[in-house]
Parts: C-alpha cells; structure tokens; sequence
C-alpha cells in the first residue's frame, strides 16, 4: 500500500507528545507486511520526518520520533534483506506488553484496599476515636498486620530550578524517566540497574554527573545528543546553587509528579505503589514513602493544572476553548491570571496568521516564515495548515536542456525559496511546450533538491522521442507540506535528442579497414565518409551495422566520419556531426625464422631475445608458463593468444629486444602483430635459478664472513659483489664445494668500514639459464673507539677508570668493562663478571668519556691473576684494545 503522508500527519506527527510505543502507528505498517513493503514504508516515513522538521510545531515530536528509531534499526535492518520474523516477534512482544499493562492496572485497582503498610498518627488517632479503642490497642493491631506508623515526608512542591522544568520534554526525548535514569545510562532508553532509594541513600554528587556526560557526549551528533547536554547543562546549574541535596531534590520532584500525576488521573494507592516500583524502578520501601506522602497531600485546583499543562505544550487554542466554558469570575485568582496570559499569546499567534495570509501573492516566503513563528507561539493555530497550502514556492529564474548520447540533460538554477524544503519536478512534453506541472509525464529528481536531472527516456524506450521535440518544464514545491501547489514552470526547448552510433570499432586489415557498432534506436541510417585529400570526402558504403573499406594503401592514416542520419516527423533529413576515427592498413604479418635468449653481461637480471627483423609486422615477445599450444607460423587473432600467452615488457636493442629475468622458469615466445592478426614464431625455454633466500654477515676482523641456505637443487655456483662505502669494490664466484669449505663465503672488507652484499645463484654450465632473485644485506659503518684503564687513589680506596676516547662522534648502546679469570683473555661479556657499564652513551669526537669503578683486588681464585677487558655493544662502535699489560693483573706463577 502506498504511503498516505497526509494521514501519517494526522494520526502521528498532529498527536503530539507523549508518543505511543507501537510500531504499527509509528511506521505506518499495514498488513500484509513484506519486506518490500516494509523498507518501503520506513523508507517514506523518515523522508516525512525530514521534510516536516521545517515545521516548528512538528519538530519536538519529529525529534522524538528520531531518537526512538535506532531501538526499532535492528529489526528493520532484518526485513529489508528479507527477514520478516524479528519484526513479527517485536510486535507480538508489543502486543503481549500492552495486554499484561491492562491486566496489570486491573490487578491494581482491585488489589487497591490493600493499603500501603503505612498510615500517619492523626489517622491512627481518628480511627481509635472511631471504634473507640485505645492508641495501645490500635498499634498492636497495626503490628500484627505489619503497618508502619509514621509522618508523611514533605516533597517538593516545584522544581528546585526554574530551568530544569524544560528537562521533561528533554528526558522524554531521551526516553528516559527521571534524573536516575540519565546519571545510569549512555544512550537513549536506558534504565537504572538498581532499585532506587531516594529517602534513604544519599544524593548524587558532581563526579556521578561528570561520569553521565562523558558517556551521553560518545553519542554521534543527533537530536538525541543535543537533548542530553540540556541535560547536563542544567543539572550542573543546580549543583551551582544548591549542592549535591539539589540534585536530590530534581529527583524526589520528578519521582513526586509522576506519582502526582496518576494520582490526578484518580488512581488508587496500590496502582499508585506498582506504578512507582514497576515504572519509576524504586525500591518497595521507599515506594511506599513515596506513594503515602502525595496521598496526604492536598490537592490543587484541576482547572489551573490543565490550563498550566496545556499552555506548556503550546495548545493555546485548547486551552482558550477551555477557558470559554467558565464564566467570568469563576475560576481561581491563579487560573485567571493565567488565562489572560493565554488569551493574549493566542492573540499574537493570530495576528502573526493575518499578517501571513496577506502575503500569499507578494511575498509568500515570508508568509511561511511568519507562519512558523504563530505556530511556535501556538502549535494548534487554527486554519495554519489550510494557510500554508496557499503559499507556493517561487519558480525556478532559469533552466536549460542539452541532448547527448546518453539522453537529455536538463539543468537549472536554484528556486529564491528557502522555507518549506523546496523540492523539484521536472515535466517533459513531445510537440508543445508544457502548461502546467502535471502537463506531461512528471520526472523526479534523484534528491529532492538536486539542480540537475538526466532523462534516459525509461521506461518507454528512446526510440519513441528520437528526432522529435522535446520541451521541459521545472516546477518548485514546498516539501514540508504536502498539498502545497507547485510553482509555475520555467520552460526550455525544443531539444531534438539525435544520438551518436555507440561502440565503434575499427579493425585492420592488409589493405582494409573494418568498421563495426550500434546504430541508434530510430535512426534511418549511418553515412561514412573517408578523407580523400586536400579536403575532398569519399563515402563508403555502410549498412547499419558496420561497414567494409577496402583497396587501400598499406602503412597510410585513413581519417573516417560516421554520422547517423535521422527522418523528422515533417520528412526533413538531418545529418548528426558524427564521430572521427582514423585507421592504418597494414601488410600481413609475417612470422620470426629464428630465435635466440641470451644474458647480458653487465646485467644479470636482464636477458635479450635475438632474431632476424619479420618482412611484415612488428615484433613482440610472449610468455607461457607451459607448452606454447600453436605451432611455428600459426595465424590467428591478437585477443586469440590470451589467456595462455601474456605480453612480456620489452626494449628494443640492436638485433633483438631486452627483457627483464623472468620470476620463474617459462617459454619465450616470438611473436609478429600487424593490426589485430598476429603469426606466432619460435619460442625458446628459460630456465630461471631459484633466489638464496635470507643471508647473514659477520665481521671476522679484516674480512666479512657470508652465510646462507644453499639451495638443494638446481644451483652449483653462487655470485657475490659488495660495495663498500657506496663504491664497487668486488664480485666473487664461489662453487658449492669452496663455500663448505670456508665455511661460507668470505670477502675481504676493512674492519669498521660500511659494507652493502648481494648474493645470487649463477649458471656454471651451458644453456639458457640464468641467475635466480637477488638477495641483499648490509654491515653499517663502525666508529674505532680506543681505550686505556687506569688506577688511583690511596690502598684500600682505589678506583679503576676505563677511558674512552673516539675517532668520530658515535653513540654506544652498552660500553661494559669486565673481569674474567683464566690464562686467556675474554672473548665475549659473557666470559667474566661485569663491574661497570654505560648505557646509551654518546662519545664525541677527540673527547673522552670516563667509566669508573672501585678497583678490584689484585689476586684471584688461588693466588692467580685476572684479565680485564672492555667490550661495545652495537653495531657503530669498534673498540680498540690497549697493550695487554693494561688488561693482565696479578700475573702470578705461569706453569
């Protein structure tokens, strides 16, 4: 069923608040549902919501309606892609709610004689008077059936901050109950998790509030976000001036009217107990305080409160009907002060009605805005609605219509309206301009307020209007209100929509040229002219389709023109500009008589294919993986040798063409193109080594140690070239015997000096193979840091200096100095004990820095010497040993 926004109007978005939960209304679902249907109907009740926030007297409720949806996205999600059944289940679980609701308040107010468990001393006094019993008789009574004696607690009577009283509709956006509600969750719809003790636990603090609102802020920017920092903006103006005891009071005030409130709608004391613990989520004892203190309150004049509710929510003119019903003089000294503040909001909001109606034919735009302003005075402005209808849009200043190929384009400038959101129609007439909006078939654009709208002639088809003229009209409307007119049309044409032949293509051939494409819908036929020289045409037949030109001159450019002709409705012939492409015959190709892949010598990762130039066509490698499936001096077309064959990037060299190594062993295939045939030739097999894979350097003083995984099959010889310093400095062949015996391959290098290694495997032996992948490492540049030790300081209080002094500023990871027993010296840190280190220690250059600890004793382990030792950590610092009577201490007995 299509969507009637007029009746959503009615029945939604002119109820007003407080929303109904019920997602039939607020969607407009009819039954049968089907997915269709469904993302349907949502689809066009949120363009509603869109086009009705304009309306002020609509947003509040729009915004509510907005902030309730993500809890509803889910299941809408699951029946647009086809899955009706969570739908189904949240309206049965709608429906089953509803029930248990009525059964629930039914329940109450028969259980309502059961009391509270509570009752106040002067009631306790009258109904010892009554049955003229004792006050002892009564209170044991009252204990046998568990009844509390006690005085009610006094409530707030009004909201503790005059600005908090616009919280309500604030929390009520939200979908929220009270102030527990907003300090418990982070998002809309959210609950307290714990029962709430308002009389007994105390207030909450400012840290609770700050911890609410960096959870509401996550939210993305939205109605429901801006309602939450309201929100927080005034409960903190509370905390301001009155303390933690104000925020109390916010929620007992809240929790109060809400009791106050059903208790208005005459609700007895046990629906009044179930509303506070069920609804408000208080806690039983503090419920039943709750409940007993609004009963003992005295109630106030219902004429005042209706008129106070009423004014509130705008309704000013349900309020003045109410108002009329009472004679002068009747109502309460506040009653009447009130009611003539609603008389006179009420007679701004018609003056400002007035004041719009006599706008409607000079500046209806101001009209509407005049309008919004009675309706946010008065939100039931009797006669606004029919007013609003009056006030069209004003027209487009210009529009414009350019045929292509692809259709017409038809493009205007943006209506001076601004009010209402203004949409775009456009309308299309064969033969005669349009009159009206609906003078013709009516195209929407793809956005309500797009600029701009191509008409592809769908669906009835291009062939109806090719040739014809065509006329367009683009009329404004105001969005936010249905039945508004439209605006007058701003006409263009007439366009004659003459398209173009579609995918041409033009092949060669030996001495002739091919045409092929699509000949337009309507069109009565194509005309091909060919450039004949000094600016002379010749036509060439052609048939709809394509066309055949033949005799030509090999290797020349031929210019061709290939229009469209189209037959008016009144027999006139007309010619379109047509599209221009140029072709070259060429020789048949002629196939490559030999083949040969060679290396090249500077450079192991290229190779080059050698062969006599073809007599006809141009040559081109191939690469197939497997066997080449076409013999020597095959013809076929060029898409014909894919996909088992794939071009192969290539440069021309004296006799032949250079090519990169391949990744991995395959067949080269030569190959003769000319226009789209191709003659296939030789192929040769190259075999490509596979790469070394991961290497590893080590210095061994004046030499650099190279290591790696031999491959198991395939490689006998391994190349090595270094660089040092940026500058070749050798390449080196190593066999696989010579690289077990070295222990791997070794390459002179100074110590410290910045090495860069590529290593890849080579071909020893004839054939065509060549060397696999490049594998790189690299040795970064070492710093040569000396070093001398030191002692000083009286016996028994000796320090042991070690100081370093470096060539270049370097930066040191660790610098350690070590003490290790044993007649040889330490090889490694981990040969002795460290007694000191620096760590992350810069050396400037020339400059010495100092490592000092308390000397150690001169003798070891039975009587025997030490040695010490530094050591760098890092691969920028080469440590320079001093003499090695610095470093032996304690020599002793040598056996």
């Amino acid at each position: 069923m299509a969507f009637d926004e007029a009746r959503y109007r009615r029945e939604v978005l002119d109820h007003g608040l407080p929303l109904k939960d019920d997602l039939r209304w607020r969607y407009q679902l009819d039954e049968p549902l089907t997915a269709a249907a469904v993302a349907e109907a949502v689809k066009e009740v949120r363009a509603c919501w869109r086009r009705g926030r304009s309306r002020l007297k609509y947003r509040p409720v729009i915004e509510a309606l907005e902030a309730g949806h993500p809890v509803h996205q889910r299941v809408f999600d699951a029946a647009a892609a086809g899955d009706l059944e969570p739908l189904r289940t949240a309206l049965a679980e709608q429906d089953r709610r509803e029930g248990d609701g009525r059964r629930r308040l039914r329940d109450a107010l028969e259980e309502a004689a059961d009391g509270l468990g509570l009752i106040a001393p002067a009631t306790v006094e009258e109904v010892a008077a009554a049955h003229g019993v004792t006050g002892a008789r009564v209170h044991e009574a009252l204990r046998e059936v568990r009844i509390e004696v006690r005085e009610p607690d006094a409530l707030p009577a009004a909201a503790p901050l005059p600005a908090y009283l616009r919280c309500a509709r604030q929390l009520g956006l939200l979908r929220l109950r009270h102030l527990a509600d907003f300090l418990a969750a982070d998002g809309p719809g959210g609950r307290v998790s714990a029962p709430l003790e308002p009389f007994t636990q105390p207030p909450p603090g400012e840290r609770a509030l700050d911890e609410a609102a960096v959870r509401w802020a996550r939210l993305p920017h939205s109605a429901a976000q801006t309602a939450a920092h309201g929100v927080v903006a005034a409960l903190r103006q509370v905390l301001r001036e009155r303390g933690p005891e104000g925020l109390g009071a916010v929620l007992a005030y809240e929790l109060a009217a809400s009791v106050r409130e059903h208790r208005a709608a005459r609700a007895g004391a046990a629906t009044l107990l179930a509303h506070a613990v069920g609804e408000l989520s208080v806690a039983e004892a503090d419920a039943r305080r709750l409940v007993f203190a609004v009963l003992h309150e005295r109630s106030g004049d219902p004429v005042t409160g209706r008129l106070r509710r009423l004014a509130a929510d705008g309704q000013l003119a349900q309020a003045a009907a109410v108002l009329d019903r009472f004679p002068d003089g009747a109502l309460p000294e506040e009653a009447g002060a009130l009611a003539a503040h609603v008389r006179e909001r009420l007679a701004e909001a018609l003056r400002l009605r007035d004041r719009a109606a006599g706008l409607r034919a000079g500046d209806p735009d101001r009209g509407w805005e005049l309008l919004d302003e009675a309706e946010l005075i008065a939100a039931d402005l009797p006669g606004a609605d029919a007013l609003r209808r009056t006030l069209p849009a004003r027209p487009v200043p210009r529009c414009v219509a350019v045929s292509d190929d692809a259709g017409v384009l038809v493009e205007w400038e943006p209506t001076p309206s601004t009010a209402g959101e203004p949409e775009y129609m456009v309308v299309r007439r064969v033969g005669r301009p349009p009159r009206s909006a609906l003078d013709g078939t009516v195209l929407r654009p793809d956005s309500p307020g797009a600029t701009s709208l191509r008409d592809t002639f769908a669906p009835d088809g291009t062939a109806l209007f090719v040739g014809r003229p065509l006329y367009y009209g683009v009329a404004v409307r105001r969005g936010a209100e249905p039945g508004t007119p439209p605006s007058a049309l701003a006409v263009c044409g007439p366009v004659y929509h003459r398209p173009e032949v579609a995918g041409v293509t033009l092949r060669v051939g030996d001495a002739t040229v091919t045409g092929a494409w699509r000949c337009p819908a309507g069109a009565e036929s194509v005309e091909v002219t060919r450039d004949g020289g000094g600016g002379r045409g010749v036509r060439v037949t052609a048939r709809r389709d394509g066309f055949t030109d033949s005799g030509l001159t090999n290797g020349a450019v031929h210019r061709y023109r290939i229009a469209v002709v189209y037959r008016g409705p009144d027999g006139s012939r007309t010619v379109t500009e047509g599209v221009r492409l140029s072709a070259t015959p060429v020789s048949p190709p002629q196939p490559v008589t030999a083949l040969r892949v060679e290396p090249v010598a500077d450079d192991p990762a290229a190779l080059v294919a050698r062969f006599p130039a073809p007599r006809g066509g141009d040559a081109a490698l191939y690469l197939l993986d497997g066997a080449v499936p076409w013999p020597a001096g095959t013809r076929l077309p060029m898409s014909g040798l894919r996909p088992a064959a794939r071009p192969l990037t290539a440069s021309p060299v004296p006799g032949g063409l250079r090519f990169r190594v391949p990744a991995r062993s395959a067949t080269v295939l030569a190959v003769t193109v000319a226009g789209d045939e191709a003659v296939t030739g030789p192929h040769r097999r190259v075999d490509v080594l596979p790469g070394i894979g991961r290497i590893e350097a080590r210095r061994l003083g004046g030499e650099v140690s190279v290591a790696f995984d031999w491959p198991a099959h395939g490689v006998d010889a391994a190349e090595v070239s270094w660089t040092v310093d940026g500058s070749p400095a050798g390449r080196r062949t190593v066999t696989r015997a010579a690289y077990l015996h070295e222990a791997g391959a070794r390459i002179p290098v100074a110590d410290g000096a910045a090495v860069e290694i590529e290593v890849r495997a080579v071909a020893s032996g004839a054939g065509p193979r060549v060397g696999g992948a490049p594998s790189l490492t690299s040795l970064p540049a070492r710093v040569e840091v000396g070093y001398r030790l030191t002692r000083s300081g009286l016996p028994g209080r000796r320090t042991l200096r070690a100081v370093f002094t470096a060539r270049a500023t370097v930066r040191a990871e660790r610098l350690l100095l070590v003490r290790a027993y044993g007649e040889s010296w330490p090889l490694a840190p981990g040969d002795g004990e460290t007694l000191g280190e620096l760590t992350e220690v810069e050396l400037p250059a020339g400059r010495p820095v100092e490592l000092a600890v308390p000397a150690p004793g001169g003798k070891g382990p039975g009587g025997r010497g030490y040695w010490l030792r530094c050591f760098a950590v890092g691969d920028g610092v080469l440590l320079r040993d001093p003499p090695t009577s610095e470093l032996r201490v304690g020599r002793g007995r040598q056996r």
